[in-house]
């Protein structure tokens, strides 16, 4: 008896673990939280590692992945996300600005897809967001730039993030970049001016002798560590200190008398001598007209430009390379923040969502099948032993019936 009830409990357990099994392949939600493209890209962080896991702020939102395969990180309650930034010496740390206040956000991801959170307000009266994060990875500083213009110095101590300084510039903070081998490469650009940041950023000074009104900006943190400067009318520029400038616009189209303007520099973070520009041609006094020209690149750290792409639609706002695949690169354009190929990049088509769902399902059904089939045989195997088990006390009750004795009364 006590073994039947075993298969009988057994066989129960069985049926509600493939109830839940059935639930489980019919629920298909996780699904519609990944897609193939970017479209309304704000600020991009890619992977330190080829392969690796890259972030991106779009339409201010988080997401990580790679790209055609973009997975959206729920963000805290009311956060609306303006730019990312990883810290790739510690995996699974990722640091976060507001666009709708001036906090900063350290995310930790756990395992199981679970991320941890850790809110950082910025000493500051002003109302305002945040635009631009640099990480100095070696002394655990973070420089966080806001539109109000002020420049946020924080330190990461592990257990939580603690102000280490501010400064106050005169205008909005557009780019932040700073080296992490303690090279003292630390660079703010407002709209109009470029800055270097000393004593790792209690202190802030104009750099006057560029030449020419700075227009994007990217440090290498290879030996010695460069910083670039795109500028107006003057091409590319490289430095090693800050201080001293060469002009690297072999390759570029540069010559006397035309108005090279640099739209935007990114740099392979798993190849640091792989760099990519993209470039304008300006013309006229009064009324200045800018003519996109092209993206190109570079494999030995500016000396010789090579051309990738025309660009002929709008000018490059952003370039996003492809981590550790030299010539793979997406532009962001003024015209749109949608992801465009360029070079040996990927075209990543989205698929349809009538598709999308329509394959889910598809996939979804043989475990439904699979998961019913076998709570029919739990169901048959419960059914048998019951039976069996009715069948075992009739017969008991009928051999009891028989073997009673019989009372004679006189």
């Amino acid at each position: 008896m006590i073994r039947k009830l075993f298969f009988i409990f057994m066989t129960a357990t069985l049926i509600l673990f493939v109830f839940a099994g059935v639930l489980t392949a019919l629920d298909v939600q996780p699904v519609a939280m990944v897609k193939a493209n970017l479209e309304n890209v704000r600020s991009y962080a890619a992977s330190v590692r080829p392969a690796g896991v890259s972030y991106a702020v779009d339409g201010g939102e988080l997401y990580e992945g790679r790209p055609g395969e973009w997975r959206k990180i729920d963000l805290p309650t009311g956060v609306i996300a303006g730019v990312v930034a990883i810290d790739g010496s510690r995996p699974g740390v990722v640091y976060v600005g507001a666009a709708n206040e001036l906090a900063l956000y350290r995310m930790h991801s756990k395992a199981g897809g679970k991320h941890e959170w850790l809110r950082v307000p910025l000493p500051s009266e002003g109302v305002g967001g945040v635009t631009s994060l640099a990480l100095d990875k070696g002394n655990r500083l973070i420089y966080v730039g806001a539109d109000t213009g002020e420049i946020f110095r924080l330190r990461d101590v592990g257990s939580s993030v603690i102000a280490a300084g501010r400064t106050q510039l005169d205008k909005p903070i557009v780019q932040l970049a700073v080296d992490s081998v303690n090279a003292g490469l630390l660079f703010a650009r407002t709209p109009s001016r470029l800055y270097r940041g000393e004593e790792t950023g209690l202190q802030w000074r104009e750099v006057e002798n560029l030449g020419s009104a700075p227009t994007a900006l990217v440090v290498v943190n290879r030996y010695p560590a460069t910083v670039y400067v795109g500028t107006l009318d003057r091409g590319l520029l490289m430095s090693h200190d800050g201080v001293r400038w060469s002009m690297i616009n072999d390759g570029l189209g540069f010559t006397p008398g035309v108005r090279l303007a640099v739209d935007a520099i990114a740099v392979d973070p798993a190849r640091l001598d792989v760099l990519y520009v993209a470039t304008s041609y300006l013309f006229g006094h009064t009324e200045v007209h800018q003519t996109p020209s092209s993206v190109s690149m570079s494999v030995d750290g500016g000396g010789i430009w090579q051309p990738l792409a025309m660009v002929v639609e709008a000018p490059v706002a952003e370039l996003l390379p492809v981590t550790g695949e030299a010539g793979a690169v997406y532009a962001l354009t003024m015209a749109s923040r949608r992801p465009a190929a360029l070079g040996s990049a990927p075209i990543i088509v989205e698929p349809t969502p009538a598709l999308t769902a329509a394959t889910t399902s598809a996939s979804a059904w043989p475990a439904v099948f699979a998961w019913i089939v076998a709570g029919l045989v739990g169901l048959a195997l419960l059914y048998g032993l019951g039976a069996n088990l009715f069948t075992e006390m009739e017969r008991g009750a009928a051999s009891f019936r028989v073997q009673r004795p019989s009372v004679t009364h006189r």
